[in-house]
C-alpha cells in the first residue's frame, strides 16, 4: 500500500487531523505543525513523528487558565504572577519562584496543557494546517505519548457524527484486523468493551454487525472503528474478504485482558 503524499499546507476538511497525525508518525517527520482556525493558532512541535509540545493563541488554553480551572491557582496568584511575566520569564517559572507550584507540579501542568491543546485540535472540522520541516522549539518539558494513543484520545473527543460517519463509511462498510497490525494496539488504553471489539475484528464484519455485537453504543463503536483504522489495526475490506488467522501476536493481544 502506497504512502499518501504529505502536503505542506492544506485544508483540514481535505485531510482530517487524525489521518495527518498518523501520516507524520509513519514518515517520522520532524518540524512544526501549525493549525489555523479563525483567530486561533496552535503550534505543535513534532519530533520523529511524535507530537511533543504545543502552544495556542487562545487565552483559554494557556497554562495559567488550566491551573485556575483545576483549582491549583487562585485568581490573585494568577494576577500576581502574570504581572511578573516578561521576556525570558515565563509564567511557570514565576510560579515556581514564588513557591506557588512545586517543580514537579509545573512539569505535570505543562504536559497537561500541551496535551489538551492537541486533543482539542482533533475536534476542529475546519481550518488549515501548515508543515515546516526541521523547525522545532527548544522545550525542556515535552509530551511522551505514543501517537496511536494520542490519536485514540483525540478521536474520543470528536462529537461530530458527520465526521465519524464519513470516516467509517456507513452500516454496510466492512472491517477486519489488518495483517501486521496486531502490535499496534498492545499499548492502547482500552476497556473490556474495546478489547471485545478487537476480538470481533478477527473476522470481516460490517459496521452493523460490529454495533450489534458490542455493549458500546453505536456512536462509540463507530468512533473506535475509525480510530483503529487510522492507527493501522483495522482495515476496510470488500464483502468477500476472508478471515485472517493469528498474526504477529494478535491472539496474545486479545487475551491480554483475560
Amino acid at each position: 500500500m502506497s504512502t499518501p503524499e504529505l502536503a505542506s499546507e492544506a485544508n483540514l476538511a481535505e485531510r482530517d487531523l487524525p489521518e495527518l497525525v498518523q501520516l507524520l508518525q509513519e514518515q517520522t517527520w520532524t518540524g512544526l505543525l501549525t493549525l489555523h482556525r479563525g483567530l486561533t493558532t496552535k503550534t505543535i512541535t513534532v519530533e520523529k513523528g511524535r507530537l511533543v509540545f504545543a502552544m495556542s493563541s487562545d487565552p483559554d488554553e494557556r497554562l495559567g487558565v488550566l491551573l485556575l480551572r483545576r483549582g491549583l491557582l487562585s485568581l490573585r496568584q494568577l494576577n500576581d504572577a502574570g504581572s511578573k511575566v516578561g521576556p525570558g520569564k515565563r509564567l511557570g517559572s514565576v510560579l515556581v519562584e514564588q513557591g506557588v507550584l512545586a517543580p514537579k507540579a509545573l512539569v505535570r501542568a505543562v504536559v497537561d496543557a500541551s496535551r489538551e491543546i492537541i486533543l482539542h485540535a482533533f475536534t476542529w472540522s475546519e481550518g488549515r494546517y501548515k508543515l515546516e520541516p526541521g523547525q522545532r522549539t527548544e522545550e525542556a518539558i515535552t509530551l511522551n505519548i505514543d501517537p496511536p494513543q494520542l490519536i485514540l484520545d483525540g478521536i474520543r473527543r470528536i462529537e461530530s457524527w458527520k465526521r465519524i460517519d464519513r470516516a467509517v463509511g456507513g452500516l454496510e462498510a466492512r472491517y477486519r484486523a489488518r495483517r501486521g497490525g496486531g502490535m499496534t494496539v498492545m499499548k492502547l488504553e482500552l476497556d473490556d468493551n474495546g478489547r471485545a471489539l478487537l476480538d470481533q475484528l478477527k473476522n470481516s464484519r460490517s459496521v452493523e454487525q460490529l454495533c450489534a455485537g458490542s455493549k458500546l453504543s453505536s456512536f462509540e463503536v463507530c468512533r473506535l472503528v475509525w480510530a483503529l483504522r487510522v492507527v493501522g489495526f483495522a482495515e476496510r475490506v470488500t464483502p468477500s474478504a476472508a478471515p485472517i488467522g493469528d498474526d504477529d501476536g494478535l491472539a496474545s493481544v486479545l487475551k491480554e485482558e483475560d
